[in-house]
């Protein structure tokens, strides 16, 4: 019986635990680095012209990613799609947003990608940006 409870006690524990990190979160951007805009495509076209690149970081900055790695990014085929290619530090940086694959994710490389927390909303924001 002691076993048991012990047993149940680390159990709670260790989901207690796993909850708590999921639940942190990290900026999307680094609040340290100053980025710059070097493309956004949507539909697969360059737009970078068209939007205010202070309001679509403004809207980066205000953003927030899960801190822990999803793996590589998953493919994407959906032609609404939006990619937002920055550089910070000389480092780049890649935001992924599509609404169709329910795909909002943030990476430097193929490697690794984190999960925008509430990306679907960010998604709406970014494309309110774009002209109509």
């Amino acid at each position: 019986m002691r076993k048991g409870i012990v047993a149940l006690i680390v159990l709670v524990l260790v989901v207690a635990a796993g909850v708590a990190v999921r639940s942190l979160s990290a900026p999307v951007l680094d609040e340290d680095v100053e980025y710059e805009l070097t493309s956004f495509y949507y539909q697969g076209r360059e737009v970078s012209a068209q939007v205010d690149e202070d309001d679509l970081l403004d809207l980066l900055e205000g953003a927030s990613r899960g801190l822990i790695t999803r793996g590589g990014l998953p493919g994407y085929a959906s032609a609404d799609a939006m990619e937002v290619n920055l550089l910070g530090d000389e480092e780049p940086l890649r935001v992924v947003l599509s609404l169709p694959d329910a795909l909002y994710a943030v990476y430097q490389d193929a490697d690794w990608s984190y999960t925008i927390r509430d990306g679907e909303a960010l998604a709406e924001a970014v494309q309110a940006l774009l002209p109509e």
